[in-house]
């Protein structure tokens, strides 16, 4: 902090609605708080939907206890010095309940908790979020994509974006998220930056930096970054595919057996298959938002039904062809609006539920997913989503109880708002006809 002449601190908190919160806080203070009176988060941001209407909580975080602050501890392996704000770092901290314990529903404490199960094993966790994003620019007072067609790849359409495409992969690069790709995707202004692999913990505290730190660059530009799952009608949605791996403790990947005609190892195919026997409750996790249903369109690259299958970019688990140490599975449900830490926890979950209980896993696909009738589907509407979180047992068991309960209160408040609410297709369609 002194080197980099920090003045004030962003002490950050990741919500149960997937919203970053914050505190501005003086280098001073902060670093009197790290050796006397911790810094307080109001109990209240946790029942904070996103059409932000305060619901009740548990746990003493209700209107009868008043809501009160809680304490909040920073944890300084995630500190970094914010590149496109001089004097500014950032730092993800943790929330403890008025009797010190880690709140149980906190995304982060609830990764943690699937994660010390991999622990007990020895075995660790690699992994990325591969991001998509569209990048808007404001004309004739409203917000329209960058560019116009579908430019997938396309140098034309790209060599115009490089000033705000470049600060986005250093900035990255500089806060220790290791750009690795970026190229326009398949919609109008819509791009993917693929980022190295983390271990454990660092896999969602990075995700929770990428799209702060991409927002905040594009803004400097004059664009506005959205991660909205499906911002534009008739275009693709955005995802945030999982890519993920089990390594031990000497460093050998778990899902390889250069044995194996596919080189897949049968822990793999267990991992795989606990996926997919969780694939409805790992979608009513991962889509947390009423447009986040809209991505999941046939043949919209996004999945629709419960199936795996080699370098298959319409399935559920796509299995990328590189073998060997670099064996992984990519998980394609999550959309870019997905709540890292809760999507993280809930595939891990799943699928060690499939190595201990050893499940075998169907055939891989090798037809059209969107067109096969004898696949499961997955939940398609908000509806769905929110029956399969109050019904699901294994989620109560995964997540907790208290978790559970205040996803649903959250999400039944921004559907309540939502149906209360009047469109302007209901507008367009209806208004000049009755």
């Amino acid at each position: 902090m002194r080197d980099e002449q920090i003045q004030s601190v962003r002490v950050c908190v990741q919500d149960l609605a997937n919203v970053a919160r914050a505190r501005y806080v003086t280098s001073r203070h902060f670093l009197d708080a790290l050796e006397g009176d911790p810094l307080s988060f109001p109990s209240a941001l946790f029942g904070l939907p996103a059409s932000a209407q305060i619901v009740d909580g548990p746990g003493g975080a209700s209107f009868a206890d008043g809501f009160p602050s809680w304490p909040m501890f920073p944890d300084l392996s995630t500190f970094s010095v914010l590149p496109y704000a001089p004097g500014i770092g950032r730092v993800i901290a943790d929330v403890v309940d008025s009797d010190g314990q880690p709140l149980p529903y906190a995304p982060r404490a609830v990764l943690r908790r699937v994660l010390e199960r991999f622990a007990e094993q020895d075995w660790r966790v690699c992994g990325s979020y591969e991001y998509e994003f569209y990048l808007l620019q404001l004309e004739d007072g409203s917000w329209k994509p960058a560019w116009s067609g579908l430019q997938c790849f396309s140098e034309a359409a790209q060599a115009p974006m490089e000033p705000v495409l470049l600060d986005i992969l250093q900035t990255l690069q500089e806060l220790g998220a290791g750009p690795e790709v970026a190229n326009s995707e398949y919609g109008s202004g819509q791009f993917e930056v693929s980022n190295a692999p983390f271990w454990d913990l660092e896999i969602a505290d990075m995700a929770f930096y990428y799209r702060t730190s991409i927002r905040e660059v594009a803004a400097k530009h004059g664009y506005r970054a959205t991660f909205m799952s499906k911002p534009l009608t008739g275009m693709n949605g955005s995802g945030a595919h999982l890519h993920h791996t089990l390594y031990d403790a000497e460093g050998a990947n778990l899902f390889a057996d250069a044995k194996a005609p596919d080189g897949l190892s049968n822990l793999c195919r267990w991992f795989i298959a606990g996926q997919l026997a969780h694939a409805e409750a790992i979608t009513a996790i991962t889509c947390g938002t009423i447009n986040s249903y809209k991505r999941m369109q046939p043949h919209s690259f996004a999945p629709t039904r419960a199936c795996w299958g080699y370098e298959h970019r319409g399935a559920f688990i796509r299995i990328p062809r590189a073998r060997g140490h670099s064996t992984r599975l990519e998980n394609r449900v999550p959309g870019a609006d997905a709540d890292p830490y809760l999507t993280l926890a809930a595939i891990l979950a799943a699928g060690l539920d499939g190595i201990e209980r050893r499940l075998a896993p169907p055939p891989p696909v090798q037809v059209n997913p969107y067109t096969a009738t004898d696949l499961p589907r997955l939940p398609r509407t908000f509806e769905q989503g929110l029956e399969v979180l109050q019904t699901d047992t294994w989620l109560q068991e995964v997540l907790g109880e208290s978790t559970v309960h205040q996803l649903v209160s959250l999400r039944e408040a921004d559907y309540t708002a939502y149906q209360n609410t009047v469109t302007d297709w209901e507008t367009r369609t209806y208004l000049d006809l009755y």
